[in-house]
């Protein structure tokens, strides 16, 4: 029987093997999908894309995508973000899904990472300065 006063929050969650793998090849294929893609916006430059990281559902069916702009020059919005990935989304989860190698395919969700942008921001000021 369980005591009532344990604390099960703060247990670290296990990591599976199957679904590090999993991740990594999601995160190769996508990588060799958005090698082959041009991404451009409204006037027109192209931007290139850089996958952070992949985090997988448990039963691996939704992927959570965050991705960042990778020259600090173009910078780009959210919203600009938001409809480059859903103009070229059909093409991104076609290409995806003929080249992944799973049995099932999973959900792709992009979102653009933040933190990563900061640090541009941040590197931007700082290059001021000097």
């Amino acid at each position: 029987m369980r005591k009532s006063n344990e604390f099960n929050i703060f247990k670290s969650q296990k990591n599976n093997p199957r679904i590090l793998k999993v991740t990594q090849l999601i995160k190769k294929t996508l990588s060799e999908v958005f090698l082959t893609m041009d991404f451009t916006y409204d006037n027109g430059k192209s931007i290139i894309l850089f996958i952070n990281k992949v985090t997988l559902s448990k039963d691996a069916k939704i992927a959570t995508v965050s991705i960042t702009n990778f020259s600090d020059k173009n910078f780009i919005s959210k919203e600009q973000f938001q409809t480059i990935i859903e103009s070229n989304l059909s093409r991104i989860k076609k290409e995806f899904s003929s080249r992944i190698e799973l049995r099932y395919t999973p959900k792709l969700k992009f979102r653009l990472d933040e933190e990563t942008e900061r640090l541009f921001e941040l590197n931007k000021v700082l290059n001021d300065l000097k």
